[in-house]
């Protein structure tokens, strides 16, 4: 075959990998935000049922436990960091791990903190998968045929579309962990890709913290309102490739 035509050929076939990953990508932002605003109208009806009922003191228990984090310091802070990292490495879902830093510190020093300890978490298990499990996650990759060839010459923004499909992150670190991609552009694309949900489970969990139900309710109405706006860029971006 003609070096041309065999060019044409891959960049055919480039093309369409790279379709299938903005289709799935899209496909699972659609799941994802159906069940967070279902766990919204959960958690909204929690509140409002908690501040009228004997749970009213679970609230104050919180209250009662953030200002005993608030006296730690920057202790609690670097505690929670390592936990979540250490977690996210070793494969629990960073998403729970985001509404409780936003639960326990607040909207911006929750998301700061999860979108941290995720990220460091995240990035163990690449560098712990491009030294030694190679041959393990190249098995597993043969089960995803339409991901294989797009982790072959990943890109930042490619990086950013694999954080949006609904597989499991530990999955996708340790197959980004024996890809191409370099140090900077997983840590780039991860931290983007990361960051819309990190930012609507942290204001779910900020929500969940809150001593009245309007603050709780606006709260939710901004998560909701970040991950549709987040859908929206994504299925722009997904309409003009």
């Amino acid at each position: 075959m003609e070096p041309q035509a065999q060019q044409n050929l891959s960049q055919a076939a480039s093309a369409e990998n790279e379709a299938h990953l903005l289709e799935e990508a899209g496909r699972s932002w659609k799941k994802e935000n159906r069940r967070i605003i279902g766990l919204i109208i959960g958690v909204a009806a929690f509140m409002l049922v908690a501040h009228e009922t004997p749970l009213k003191a679970w609230i104050t228990n919180i209250q009662a436990w953030k200002q005993y984090i608030r006296e730690a310091g920057w202790l609690a802070h670097l505690g929670f960091g390592a936990a979540c990292a250490s977690a996210v490495m070793l494969g629990v879902p960073r998403l729970p791990l985001c509404a409780a830093a936003g639960l326990l510190f607040g909207f911006a020093e929750g998301l700061l903190l999860s979108l941290a300890g995720t990220l460091t978490g995240s990035y163990g298990a690449f560098v712990f998968a491009r030294l030694s499990g190679r041959t393990a996650v190249q098995r597993r990759a043969d089960a995803l045929p339409w991901l294989k060839p797009l982790l072959a010459r990943p890109s930042l923004m490619r990086v950013f579309w694999v954080r949006q499909l609904m597989l499991p992150g530990v999955l996708l670190n340790v197959m980004l962990g024996v890809s191409d991609v370099g140090h900077r552009v997983f840590i780039l694309g991860t931290a983007l890709g990361y960051l819309p949900l990190n930012a609507a489970f942290s204001l779910v969990g900020s929500g969940l913290g809150k001593g009245g139900v309007a603050q709780t309710l606006v709260q939710m109405c901004a998560a909701a309102a970040v991950m549709n706006i987040a859908g929206w860029a994504i299925w722009r971006r997904m309409k003009n490739k």
